[in-house]
């Protein structure tokens, strides 16, 4: 008897780089700086800025200690780690290890960035794409930092199975329709076994690695990188940590950067539903671009080229691959690779070339290997870290889920019609949350950042995966942010040879200019 189990828990995998959101127990962000004697947290520029608390005060003070980093890394650029606290209402408990590099130590100020995820490593981002991540005019005025944020890769990460055991757990084979009571209480208890799993190689940690912890530690980065402001640029989920820290840190927001805008104010299920009909979306203008092509494996117009795409997911769905590493291919396998060129129009090509292979020849080799590189798995078969659960540990912490069997019927319904093609693989999120070891900390937030002078939010109108309607959101939600949005497809906007962007970025990050207002280009 095959089990349904696996590609319940494990569907949203396929997407690794948004969600959650962040609050007091009164239901906004965690508290933020105390006020300063003019009876605010932000300050002017003849202002001193507030020290750091003293139960704190040996994390802003210590020193980095800049090494060669590991082979295969541009010998100009260095490593190091900082201890921050694991648990900031204990300051003197448990510390970690979180890991940096740096692009160079010239006498010029630093630009930290985050890739996104949750889950991403900024430190292999800075050590082998640099040159993807930043213009070479922002390389020439600035120190760019990459770091893995806490339960991240480097920096004491979240460790819930061995190589062999992921291996297992991506290859058991199920529906995804949980469709009785059941399959749901088989769910439910094969959830309660992962967690606690994760919990046994984790421990404690588990509780800790969510966005507003994240943001704290990112003000120790900027102390003992002896910096007045931070400047920063993220993508992605690294919109959030941005918005995160102003949130906290209003007074230290320099040059901010958010590509690719997560709006905080919309809960789990309004997330999941809007990006999964992102990808929806992409599908349908991958759909009419491979129509439009004389190579396209299905013919007909852009609908059938869809209903191509679902008859091959619920194929794969019922009869699993055996591929020629002896590995078992099943959907939610499939959707995650199927996803991953879908992310921008350079993917098209080889999407469409792998869709045709697996059609015209019944070869899935390509959508295996891109689902790979998403899960973190190296031609070995080794990982060298599992993002996944990095990814899981913090939106469960993040945001609140549906607990219950019927919150989660009603939301996949919702899913399932608002994206009939990805919306079966992308949901129950719910089971494996109500199951974690810890309670969520945090809840939705409006950011409204008064006492930010300017923030840049930049968007494409084709984003499948951070929609645009969410950079227009947060644009409205905050009086000081610039919105720069790009006729384009694709998730980034701030990528090489989109000069109508990267323009209007490196004008900002190296001169401090920024429009106000909204700019479409």
């Amino acid at each position: 008897m095959t089990s349904r189990r696996r590609s319940v828990l494990t569907s949203l995998a396929a997407v690794v780089l948004v969600v959650s959101a962040c609050s007091s127990p009164e239901g906004g962000p965690p508290p933020g700086p105390e006020p300063d004697a003019t009876g605010g947290t932000g300050v002017s520029e003849t202002q001193d800025r507030a020290a750091p608390p003293a139960e704190l005060e040996e994390f802003y003070q210590q020193q980095l200690n800049w090494e060669d980093c590991e082979t295969g890394v541009d010998e100009h650029m260095r490593c190091s780690s900082l201890a921050v606290p694991l648990d900031y209402e204990d300051p003197q408990g448990t510390q970690i290890e979180l890991a940096l590099i740096t692009s160079s130590l010239e006498d010029r100020p630093y630009l930290l960035t985050n890739p996104g995820g949750p889950g991403q490593s900024g430190v292999d981002t800075v050590a082998h794409n640099l040159s993807a991540t930043v213009t070479p005019q922002v390389l020439d005025e600035f120190n760019i930092v990459g770091f893995d944020p806490r339960g991240v890769h480097r920096s004491t990460p979240v460790v819930c199975m061995d190589d062999a055991q992921m291996d297992a757990y991506r290859q058991q084979v199920g529906d995804t329709d949980l469709d009785d009571d059941a399959a749901y209480a088989a769910a439910f208890a094969d959830a309660e076994r992962i967690a606690q799993q994760c919990h046994e190689h984790s421990g404690e940690l588990l509780g800790y690695v969510d966005t507003f912890s994240a943001a704290k530690d990112m003000d120790i980065m900027r102390a003992v990188l002896d910096q007045d402001e931070l400047h920063y640029v993220g993508f992605s989920y690294g919109t959030k940590l941005g918005l995160a820290y102003a949130e906290l840190f209003p007074e230290y927001v320099g040059r901010f950067v958010l590509d690719s805008v997560m709006d905080v104010s919309l809960d789990a299920h309004e997330l999941a539903v809007t990006q999964t009909a992102g990808f929806e979306s992409a599908l349908e203008s991958f759909a009419a671009w491979c129509a439009e092509s004389d190579q396209c494996p299905v013919e007909g117009e852009a609908e059938n080229v869809v209903a191509g795409v679902q008859e091959v997911f619920a194929d794969v769905q019922q009869n699993p691959r055996t591929m020629p590493d002896g590995r078992l291919l099943n959907a939610s396998t499939l959707v995650s690779g199927f996803i991953t060129p879908l992310y921008h129009p350079q993917g098209w090509g080889p999407l469409r070339d792998g869709l045709t292979a697996a059609v015209t020849e019944d070869d899935f080799y390509a959508f295996q290997y891109w689902a790979d590189l998403q899960a973190g798995r190296g031609p070995d078969g080794s990982y060298e870290w599992i993002n996944t659960w990095a990814f899981r540990a913090v939106m469960c912490l993040d945001y609140p889920t549906a607990q219950t069997q019927e919150e989660i019927e009603a939301e996949q319904q919702e899913l399932n019609e608002r994206a009939p093609t990805f919306g079966p693989y992308m949901g129950h999120d719910g089971v494996l949350c109500s199951q974690w070891p810890y309670p969520p900390v945090n809840e939705p937030w409006e950011p409204e950042l008064p006492e930010v002078e300017q923030v840049l939010l930049l968007s494409t109108t084709g984003d499948p995966a951070t929609p645009v309607a969410w950079a227009e959101d947060m644009h409205l939600e905050i009086p000081a942010s610039s919105l720069l949005v790009s006729d384009a497809e694709g998730h980034i906007a701030y990528r090489p040879g989109n000069s109508c962007v990267t323009d209007v970025v490196d004008e900002y990050l190296i001169s401090g200019e920024l429009f106000q207002g909204r700019q479409d280009c």
